[in-house]
Formats: structure tokens, sequence, C-alpha cells
């Protein structure tokens, strides 16, 4: 084909989002907006049929709410603001623009210029913990997307179980299985066994910081923030890097005891419900 045919997918914090569209050439054209693609034209960012943006959760692009499903992407093209379009008929061709109809959403667009790209890409050239930026480019032009996701856990701990487990615990952990296997390479690194590990009230959240780090040999193994699960003194662990969630360890849960005044220790349990470590308060 002439347009060839591509997807593109990411995953941010549970929510997948993906694009599918075919991929125009420029084939020696130059200049293309303002030709090819004619101001006031309405345009989808590809070719053969319509571009479509599939998001698994509802998410916010650009500021403006996009609840869940499948869309159809049209750009309005003019010589000064750009204008998205998402609209939920996905089974138009490129040439069946939509008009203004209801249903739709609607939001201004920003675009910059970038050195020449011969085929039309989209792409995530940002991914964070909760956000990300969608783009496509075709030409000299690029068009960043600010997308924020639907959180799938909450940092907020109520402040009867914070102060229940705020403290400062040994935390030992089962050292991780080694292979015997002589054609395997050997771990850079395994885990720390024996921790000391505080936690404290840091505004609602439970923050954590361990000594020795869980890992040495990569950043974002020394701070964390508990994730509660309910109400109930279960928790996951979350480690950050310069104040940012970089990953949830969602294989385990911290379960504290049940003390009324203060957690005298923790265990924490693989989602089989084997324990693979223990924490103990200290005086």
């Amino acid at each position: 084909m002439a347009s060839e045919n591509a997807s593109v997918s990411q995953t941010v914090d549970g929510t997948i989002t993906t694009v599918r569209y075919a991929r125009p050439r420029a084939r020696g054209r130059a200049n293309l907006f303002g030709s090819r693609v004619r101001w006031g034209e309405i345009w989808t960012p590809g070719a053969n049929r319509a571009t479509l943006l599939e998001v698994s959760k509802d998410v916010v692009l650009e500021g403006k709410a996009v609840p869940k499903g499948k869309y159809s992407v049209w750009v309005v093209v003019e010589p000064g603001e750009w204008e998205m379009v998402l609209d939920r008929d996905t089974t138009l061709f490129h040439t069946q623009g939509p008009k203004q109809r209801a249903g739709q959403i609607r939001f201004p667009l920003k675009r910059e210029k970038r050195p020449f790209m011969e085929v039309l890409t989209w792409w995530f050239p940002e991914v964070g913990s909760r956000e990300a930026t969608l783009a496509f480019q075709w030409d000299t032009i690029y068009v960043p997307l600010r997308m924020t996701v639907t959180p799938s856990y909450t940092t907020a701990v109520s402040p009867a179980v914070a102060r229940r487990v705020a403290g400062t615990y040994q935390f030992r952990m089962d050292p991780e299985p080694t292979s015997n296997d002589t054609t395997l390479a050997k771990p850079v690194e395994t885990n720390a066994t024996n921790i000391r590990f505080t936690i404290r009230e840091q505004g609602s959240e439970l923050r954590g910081e361990m000594d020795p780090p869980m890992y040495v040999t990569e950043d974002g193994y020394k701070s964390w923030i508990l994730l509660p699960k309910g109400n109930t003194g279960w928790f996951l662990l979350a480690r950050t890097d310069k104040g940012e969630i970089i990953e949830v360890f969602d294989f385990a849960l911290l379960q504290f005891d049940g003390a009324a005044d203060h957690a005298h220790g923790f265990e924490m349990r693989a989602t089989n419900d084997q324990v693979i470590a223990r924490g103990t308060r200290l005086p």
C-alpha cells in the first residue's frame, strides 16, 4: 500500500492508549500543510481509513476529559490555531471528515516546527507514572498531546492508620533465589536482606526510607510511599525517585498487625500468600 498500516500503544498506570493509522509518505513533496493538506480542511492524521484512538480508561487530553472508548481522530488545519476533533464514528474514510455535531470532543492544538519527517508518525516521546505525551509529526509539523490518566491507586492514608503504622522497623527479607545454571550470567546484584525501614507521616501520606536501600546498583530503592489497600492496614510499596513514583510493587502486600496503638510489626506477602519478608518495630 502507498500508506502502510501501523499502530502504537502505551500503558500508563494500567491505562492502555492505542493509535491505529496508515502512514503517508512525503515522496519528494515539501510544505505539505497549506498545499497537500489544505487550509480549512478537516484532516485525519494518517491515510486511508480515519486514524483511530482507543483508551481503556478515562483520560484527559490537553485538559479535555476523554471517556474510555474508541474515536476517529481529526484535525481542523488552519494557518493559525489548529483544533483536534474526536468523533465516535470509527468507520469513516479519510475523505469523510465529520462536520461539527453532538458527541464530539474538540480542543485546540499546539504545534511546533521540527526537522523534516518523511513518514507521518505517531509515538509517545514522554512517559511518566501518571501522564504521558502522545505526539504525531509529518513534514516539519510536530503536535504534542499531553495526557493524564485515571490513577489506579491513592496515596492518602487516614490519620488513625498512619499513627499506628509510623515508626522504625527492622526489615528482614528472604534472599532472592539464584540459579545453578552455568550458562546464565550471574545477577548484577541480589536484594539486601536486613534493612532498617523508617516510616513517617508526611501530610496525608506515609513515606519510608530504607537503610541500606533494597538495591544499590539502581536509583529508586531507598525512598518509598506506602499505598493503602482500603483502610485495613494493608499496603503496597511504591518506590520513588526525585519524589516521583516510578514503580508500584503490585506482587506483594505489607500487612501490619492489628495492635490498637502502634503496630508491632508487619509481614510482606506475595500474591500466593507466601511470606517473603518480616518487619519488627524497633524501640
